[in-house]
């Protein structure tokens, strides 16, 4: 048998360890947690990269975006969490309230936290792509959930389908610990692409 290192088999495995290893920096680079957002951010503009060019060496790529969006990605995961945090605290305080106007206010904070959900689906991959200051990438998000609705659900779905992989089956938690992150940023950024080249042809 004769080895030949460019076959379709070693190219595959080649590409199943690099998705490994920027899998294994990306937990790591998470693990403060407040860096949460910047880990997001750098991993779908690294795979909207890769998408382009599977050359693309993605765990240096992968740090390379993280440092770019440190200070942004940061910012805007702290405003997502304090946002969330006051929309689940009044969900819950008014759900057990009895005063007649607790349920209108619940269902004005269910939407409000729906729609923050929306927002970030598109939040994130914006701070890794475009350079914009911190008010204006909010903005950005918030103005193109509507005419982007179709993909944002889409995102959601898939969103929906990692999250029930991860926290329903030992395997699928055990994946997303070896490769899963990665894959499942891959597989979202096919859609992010197709959504910000609308706004840019530099995507």
């Amino acid at each position: 048998m004769k080895f030949n290192p460019d076959s379709s088999f070693f190219r595959a495995m080649g590409t199943f360890a690099s998705f490994v290893l920027v899998n294994l920096v990306f937990i790591l680079t998470c693990i403060p947690l407040v860096t949460i957002g910047a880990g997001l951010a750098a991993m779908q503009r690294t795979m909207m990269l890769y998408i382009d060019n599977e050359a693309t060496a993605l765990t240096r790529t992968y740090w390379r975006n993280f440092k770019a969006s440190l200070v942004l990605g940061t910012q805007t995961w702290l405003t997502v969490l304090a946002l969330a945090a006051v929309f689940i605290f009044n969900i819950s305080f008014w759900r057990s309230s009895p005063l007649w106007f607790a349920t209108p206010i619940m269902i004005v904070m269910i939407i409000a936290t729906v729609v923050l959900l929306m927002i970030v689906e598109v939040l994130f991959p914006l701070v890794g792509t475009f350079k914009n200051s911190y008010r204006q990438t909010m903005k950005n998000a918030a103005l193109m959930v509507l005419p982007s609705f179709g993909k944002v659900l889409l995102l959601i779905a898939i969103d929906a389908g990692a999250l029930a992989l991860f926290g329903l089956t030992r395997i699928g938690r055990a994946m997303f610990v070896i490769f899963g992150f990665a894959f499942w940023l891959y597989i979202k950024a096919f859609v992010e692409k197709k959504l910000f080249t609308k706004y840019s042809d530099k995507v």
